[in-house]
């Protein structure tokens, strides 16, 4: 009896020991678990915008080059020693004003004989004639008499045609390009004289677009703008299109002719062209700063108020259409009003706390 008395104390005594450690490892969790949901969890400032349409046509950006609408790059037919150069470098010109002169002596001085000829034809052109009236002379010396003032004047014509090929004048009126010649300079024939650009008020500009945009037709509107950052805009208007597919690009030549007087682009320069290829339909513009990306796609972070009022982050895949200069065009996925996150949504998480530094 004694023995079971003693074995009961004991068992007493450890529940006891048993119970009173239980009791303060559970006092010690409560303590932390008390602690923890005392810490706030991970949080998040960004700036937000309110989601709204806006109708956005969809458009094909290319480059395109600036043409000048009348533009020619001069050169010499014959060789020759230059004796004039009558237009300075960079400087303006008027139609048929003379700009490169080649040596034309030897053409002149034969000239001058062949216009001796020609008088002299002349002469007996009318002394055969007198003769004939009076049947002093006959029809046939008479008929070589005018063919002879025919031929000397057809050598003084040929001459004068290649006195005037090595006279370089401008065919329009315009600016040349900057040069080198000298008086004294031989050149070689098929030189590059200058280069001769017209008024550039209005100007065209070549692009070329893949052959399956067939939709583009004549007086179409596109878009041109500087190729820089915040370039200048204005609006073209299609004036041609080949009709030959290029075989090495497949793809169609466009010219379009703008009006160049606000922008001053010279020709050779390269441009931006957008050009419309679809009706306009709706999107949500939003910040490139809130679109996001994954394996599973785009997707954007989108503000909740939750029980106690406090702004949660949310995943929403959305469709994005395209994506011009710094926004995003966002087809479906968002809702008018939606609160989405822009600069500093790639801080989130699902369900993070978040809070607003700046509402667009």
């Amino acid at each position: 009896m004694i023995q079971l008395k003693r074995w009961f104390i004991t068992l007493v005594l450890l529940f006891s020991v048993v119970a009173v450690l239980g009791f303060v490892k559970f006092t010690q969790i409560k303590a932390a678990i008390a602690f923890g949901e005392s810490i706030p969890g991970p949080s998040a400032t960004v700036e937000v915008i309110n989601a709204s349409t806006e109708l956005w046509q969809p458009k094909l950006e290319v480059v395109g080059e600036v043409r000048a609408t009348r533009a020619v790059e001069l050169r010499n037919e014959f060789e020759g020693i230059i004796t004039k150069v009558a237009y300075a470098s960079g400087g303006s010109v008027k139609q048929g004003d003379l700009l490169v002169q080649l040596d034309v002596a030897p053409e002149l001085a034969q000239l001058d004989a062949i216009n001796a000829e020609i008088e002299l034809a002349k002469l007996d052109v009318k002394r055969f004639a007198d003769l004939l009236e009076v049947r002093a002379s006959s029809r046939d010396q008479y008929d070589r008499a005018i063919s002879q003032l025919a031929v000397n004047e057809a050598l003084a014509r040929a001459l004068q045609a290649n006195i005037d090929r090595k006279t370089i004048r401008a065919p329009f009126s315009g600016t040349v390009s900057i040069h080198d010649w000298e008086v004294g300079t031989y050149i070689p024939a098929n030189s590059v004289i200058t280069n001769l650009v017209g008024d550039l008020s209005s100007v065209w500009v070549d692009f070329s677009v893949p052959q399956w945009y067939d939709n583009i037709a004549l007086n179409s509107a596109v878009e041109v703008t500087e190729a820089k950052v915040n370039g200048r805009s204005t609006t073209a208007t299609i004036k041609a299109i080949n009709q030959q597919v290029n075989q090495a690009s497949r793809s169609l030549l466009m010219r379009a002719s703008f009006d160049n007087t606000g922008l001053g682009l010279k020709p050779g320069a390269m441009v931006k062209v957008f050009i419309p290829v679809d009706d306009a339909q709706p999107v949500f513009p939003i910040p490139n700063e809130g679109l996001r990306f994954d394996a599973f796609g785009a997707y954007v972070y989108t503000l909740e108020l939750d029980e106690q009022g406090d702004y949660r982050a949310k995943r929403r895949p959305v469709t994005v259409s395209t994506r011009e200069q710094d926004r995003a065009m966002v087809a479906t996925g968002l809702s008018t009003g939606d609160v989405v996150a822009t600069v500093g949504s790639a801080k989130l998480m699902e369900d993070m706390l978040t809070y607003i530094a700046q509402e667009k």
